[in-house]
C-alpha cells in the first residue's frame, strides 16, 4: 500500500513538471519598442540619465549667467572708483566665468531698477568676519592653500580676509605692488601684514642671530600658512621637514641621529626666530643646553667630569661631539 501511494505521488509530480514546460513561453522574451532617439543614445554609450543631468545643469548654468548678465559695467555709473580698482585684480580676469560684483554683493537687479536704493545690495562692510570670510571661502575653499581656514588660528583671532586683502586696491597700491611683484589684493608687503601684530617675533628678528626676514631674503609663509594648516602655529610641514629645505647638511639620514631633532626637531635647540646666543641657540651656554637632557636626574648623564657646569672644567660638548645633528661613523656624535 505504501509503495503504492508513493509511485501515485511521483507520477503526479512528474505529469505537473511536463505541464509547466508546456505553458512556459519559448524562446527569448519580447522587447519593449524603444524610440529611435533613444536607441540611439544607448548604442553610442549614452546614459538617459547623463543626459538628463547634463541639460539640467546647462540650464542651471544659463540661469546664473542670466543673472549675472549685469557685470561691472552695470555699477560703473556710480561706483566708477570701486569698478576701476576691481579692474586691477586677478578677480577681474575670472568674472566671465561667474566672478562680477554680484559674487560678492549678492543679486544686483534691484539695485540697479532702483538706483541703488537701501538696502537693495549686500554690504560688505556691515558683514560679520565669519560672514566676510565665508563670502571669499565660496571660491577659495576649493583651494589647498585656504582648506584649512576655518581652523585656523586667525579665524579664531577674529582675523578676516580682508583684514590682509583688499578686494578694491588703489592706483597707488597697484603701481607700488607691481614694483616689487606683489599682487595689488595684498595690503603692504607680507612681512609688514605679519608683524604689525606679531610684535614679540619682529622683536626676536632684531636679535643679534635671527632668519632674515627683515632682510628680504625670507618671509613669513616660506615656514608658516596664513590661511591655516593641520600643523600647530600653522606650519606648513613639521619643523624638522622645513628647517633643512635650506640646512641641507642636517638633512640626513644617519646611522646615528641626535634623538631631540627626531622627536622635537630643530627647535629643541635652536630658537625659531631669533636668538641672543650664537647659531640661533636657546641658551648661551652650550652646556647648559645639552644638560637639560643630559643629566644625572635624566638618567642620561654624561661619563665623565667636564660634563658638569663647575668652574673646574670648560669647553662646549661640541668640543668633542662635533657631529651634533648626526653621524654615520659614531654614536657618541664623535668625529
Amino acid at each position: 500500500m505504501k509503495k503504492l501511494l508513493y509511485y501515485l505521488i511521483t507520477a503526479t509530480g512528474v505529469v505537473f513538471l511536463f505541464g509547466a514546460f508546456d505553458t512556459a513561453p519559448s524562446g527569448p522574451a519580447p522587447r519593449t519598442a524603444i524610440p529611435a532617439s533613444t536607441a540611439k543614445s544607448v548604442s553610442s554609450g549614452t546614459c538617459l540619465r547623463a543626459t538628463t543631468t547634463a541639460a539640467t545643469s546647462t540650464a542651471r548654468t544659463t540661469a546664473i549667467v542670466a543673472k549675472s548678465s549685469y557685470g561691472p559695467e552695470a555699477c560703473v555709473d556710480c561706483h566708477d572708483d570701486e569698478v576701476a580698482a576691481f579692474n586691477r585684480t586677478t578677480h577681474s580676469k575670472s568674472w566671465q566665468h561667474g566672478m562680477a560684483c554680484e559674487q560678492c554683493h549678492g543679486d544686483v537687479t534691484k539695485h540697479v531698477e532702483s538706483k541703488g536704493a537701501e538696502g537693495t545690495i549686500v554690504s560688505v562692510a556691515k558683514m560679520t568676519p565669519q560672514k566676510l570670510s565665508e563670502t571669499c571661502l565660496k571660491c577659495h575653499e576649493k583651494k589647498s592653500e585656504q582648506s584649512h581656514w576655518k581652523v585656523s588660528e586667525h579665524a579664531r583671532a577674529g582675523v578676516t580676509c580682508v583684514t590682509c586683502h583688499d578686494v578694491h586696491p588703489s592706483k597707488e597700491q597697484k603701481s607700488s605692488a607691481n614694483a616689487v611683484g606683489k599682487s595689488a589684493m595684498i595690503r603692504g608687503t607680507q612681512t609688514e601684514l605679519c608683524l604689525s601684530c606679531h610684535k614679540s617675533t619682529e622683536a626676536d628678528f632684531n636679535k643679534p642671530t635671527h632668519h632674515r626676514v627683515l632682510e628680504g631674503t625670507m618671509k613669513c609663509n616660506d615656514c608658516h600658512n596664513p590661511h591655516g594648516s593641520d600643523k600647530p602655529h600653522q606650519l606648513r610641514a613639521d619643523t624638522k621637514t622645513l628647517c633643512v629645505k635650506c640646512h641641507q647638511d642636517k638633512r640626513g639620514p644617519f646611522l646615528y641621529e641626535h634623538s631631540a631633532q627626531t622627536m622635537d626637531g630643530c627647535v629643541a635647540c635652536h630658537e625659531q626666530h631669533g636668538s641672543a646666543a650664537r647659531n640661533m641657540l636657546k641658551v648661551r651656554d652650550v652646556r647648559e643646553l645639552c644638560l637639560s637632557c643630559h643629566s644625572a636626574e635624566m638618567g642620561v648623564g654624561p661619563p665623565h667630569g667636564r660634563g658638569n657646569l663647575s668652574t673646574t672644567t670648560a669647553g662646549d660638548c661640541t668640543r668633542c661631539h662635533v657631529a651634533i645633528h648626526g653621524s654615520n661613523r659614531d654614536k657618541y656624535f664623535i668625529e
